[in-house]
């Protein structure tokens, strides 16, 4: 088992240049739902917003660290992701799929084109 350090310094020098910029932002967009949602009681609908995230925050960190299984688990959750939204568009359910799909969907085509690279 490998320790934190050399997991996060796996994360930074294994993955091409924009994949740790993309955990950052995946990060920070964490940290952003958690303060949108902090007031909400805990288990509420609410707080699904920052379970997507946690989610594909978690997802993206292994994707950096190279690992294959990452890949498709992110590539599927945005593809459930888009069938929910495409799903609730017109029945104003908004809290059950991510506010940033489209971002994501541009993320998955990114692990689309480097796919073969992954262990």
């Amino acid at each position: 088992m490998r320790s934190i350090k050399t997991f996060a310094r796996d994360i930074l020098k294994k993955p091409p240049v924009i994949f740790p910029w993309v955990a950052l932002f995946h990060i920070v967009m964490l940290v952003f739902q958690l303060w949108l949602y902090h007031d909400s009681p805990f288990p509420s609908k609410d707080w699904l917003q920052p379970g997507w995230m946690l989610v594909y925050t978690i997802a993206w960190l292994y994707v950096c660290d190279m690992r294959k299984w990452a890949a498709l688990l992110y590539i599927a959750l945005s593809m459930g992701n888009l069938v929910l939204y495409l799903y609730t568009v017109n029945t104003h359910i908004s809290p059950y799929y991510s506010p940033i799909y489209l971002i994501d969907m541009l993320f998955s085509f990114f692990l689309l084109f480097y796919y073969k690279r992954f262990d």
